[in-house]
Parts: structure tokens; C-alpha cells; sequence
């Protein structure tokens, strides 16, 4: 039987449930002899457009449970739509500088600033349920949330239009108008920074024990793991490839371990 059904099928009241989800986590500290950290989003607040990214008010309350753990390693379960580039990069310094053996267990989805987050890891588990997304830090523009890489391509759109018919569709004015060459900035910025922070961090963490290239034999050296780094933080910013085999690759590249959600 499907494990939510059997939670389901009990009619467990919302305080049991709860101690059902502290005892599975409990579980898998003890499995993988670690502490466990849990970022997660409550997605189907969303579709009522509630706040569901990683955003900088999120780091107190992480500070928080990590300062209540002691143990020498720690395993991170991600779920997440994205959210704040600075703030991925803010979580992770602060789960860094506390631990140098870190897990990053993916059960369901880890979009945008969290594939961010995910290429810190030393070690990145998945399943088959398990999605992982383009790296694209979301900002703020007129007091609403974009993603960074939809708004200059949008642009790119419309100019490519003006081009080919030499002709400004009236409807795009006003958002011409409301754009300005910093907010352009700011998104190109945003782009390129998730690049340098998934390259250097693929590089630091999840590189660091690979030794030897399993093709030739051939000892791997700094430059080789930078050089990966860079490939693979380039296509993950490559929205036009972001599809299944692509994925798949990609992952092969990484080098994901597969985690069964069901123990």
C-alpha cells in the first residue's frame, strides 16, 4: 500500500501526523548516523499566492534549528520552488560553517534556488519522484516575484519581434516603459551570480573526493574539477536544454545517488 494512503487510511488527526513525520526523520538520522535538516515549502500555499521561496526572513529560523544540532555531519531534505539567489547562498555558509560533511536529500522538488542550494552538497541523493531545475534566482520587480532568466527573455522576445517586423506591438509599451536599464541589470546580475555560486561550489564540495578519472585513469587535478564545474553550471543556466535527457546527463555528470524515499 502507497505510503501517504496508509497515513490516509488511519484518519491520523493533523498532532499524530506530526509525530509521525519527527519519528521518520528520526529514522533517518539514525540510518544515515547524521543530523537531519528540513527546508520545506508548503507548495499548495502557492496556488493561494502565498509566500512559498527561499527568502533572507528564512534564515532565522534555520540559524536556529542548526544551532540546536551537534552532530559531526548533516543531511539537508529540500523542497522548495526557489526563491532568493543571496539567500541560497546565506543558507548554505551558515550549514558550511558548521559542518564539512553535508547531504543534500531531494524527496520531491528542488527548483531554481534550490538546484542552487542542492550543488553544495557533498553528497546528493534522489529518486525517480525527484526534480531538479535550472538554476534562476528570482527578483523583485514592481512589487511582485520573476524569475530573472523570464524577464530578459521576454525582452529577447520582443525584440526579435521588432526585428522581424520592424514594428512595436503596442500592448508591449507599457512594460517598456516600467523597465529600466538598472532593472536589467539587476536580472543579468542575478543570473550570473547562481552560475559563479554552482560552480564554485560543485568544485569546493562535490568534487572534492573525486580522485581519478574513471574513462582514462588519469589523476584528477583543480583545474579539471573547475573546468566540470563551469560546464555544468553553464548548462544548468541553459533553460533551451533543460529537457529529460538533458536531465539526465546532467545527473550522470554530477554524480547523484539514488534515495528511496520509502527506507
Amino acid at each position: 500500500m502507497p505510503i501517504y494512503s496508509e497515513y490516509l487510511n488511519r484518519g491520523m488527526p493533523f498532532e499524530e501526523i506530526q509525530n509521525e513525520r519527527k519519528a521518520q526523520l528520526t529514522r533517518i538520522s539514525r540510518l544515515r548516523q547524521r543530523d537531519v535538516l528540513v527546508i520545506a515549502a508548503d507548495l499548495d500555499k502557492g496556488a493561494v499566492k502565498a509566500p512559498v521561496a527561499i527568502l533572507p526572513s528564512d534564515l532565522l529560523s534555520i540559524r536556529d534549528q542548526l544551532d540546536g544540532l551537534s552532530g559531526a555531519a548533516i543531511d539537508v531534505i529540500l523542497e522548495t520552488p526557489g526563491g532568493s539567489g543571496e539567500a541560497a547562498e546565506d543558507i548554505v555558509k551558515l550549514i558550511r560553517a558548521k559542518y564539512d560533511r553535508v547531504g543534500m536529500i531531494v524527496p520531491g522538488t528542488a527548483k531554481s534556488a534550490g538546484t542552487i542550494i542542492v550543488m553544495a552538497g557533498d553528497e546528493i541523493l534522489m529518486d525517480e519522484a525527484s526534480a531538479l531545475g535550472p538554476i534562476d534566482a528570482q527578483i523583485s520587480w514592481q512589487g511582485k516575484v520573476f524569475s530573472a532568466h523570464a524577464l530578459l527573455q521576454g525582452l529577447v522576445r520582443i525584440k526579435n519581434e521588432v526585428t522581424n517586423t520592424h514594428t512595436l506591438n503596442r500592448a508591449y509599451v507599457p512594460i517598456l516603459q516600467n523597465i529600466s536599464p538598472g532593472e536589467l541589470e539587476d536580472a543579468q546580475n542575478a543570473l550570473e551570480f547562481a552560475q559563479e555560486l554552482v560552480r564554485d561550489w560543485l568544485a569546493r564540495y562535490k568534487f572534492k573526493d573525486w580522485d581519478i578519472h574513471s574513462s582514462t585513469g588519469q589523476r584528477v587535478t583543480e583545474e579539471h574539477k573547475r573546468q566540470r564545474a563551469q560546464q555544468i553550471a553553464q548548462e544548468l543556466c541553459d533553460h533551451s536544454r533543460w529537457k529529460t535527457t538533458a536531465v539526465r546527463s546532467l545527473i550522470s555528470q554530477i554524480g547523484v545517488s539514488h534515495w528511496d524515499c520509502r527506507g
